[in-house]
């Protein structure tokens, strides 16, 4: 007879994802870049829908390096409010 093996538990690791919703058509096609501003030292993001039908662009601009979730975060914030 042989031992018994040990079941082995994989532990999933969440991240954070790098493609977001957009807000306008809803298919999954938003991506952010980001570049640092060499006069000001301010962080330029620009959220871009990849969707050629759909086209929303917006740059947004911190003094500091934020998370990608949180520059999406207001994106959103600043689309649903003009729209409404």
């Amino acid at each position: 007879m042989g031992r018994r093996r040990r079941r082995v538990v994989k532990t999933i690791k969440r991240t954070l994802p790098k493609v977001f919703a957009c807000p306008q058509c809803g298919m999954v096609t938003v991506r952010i870049t980001s570049h640092e501003d060499e006069i000001s030292h301010d962080v330029i993001y620009l959220v871009a829908c990849g969707n050629v039908a759909c086209g929303v662009r917006r740059e947004l601009r911190y003094p500091a390096k934020k998370e990608e979730i949180d520059v999406y975060n207001t994106f959103v914030d600043d689309f649903m409010r003009a729209s409404s």
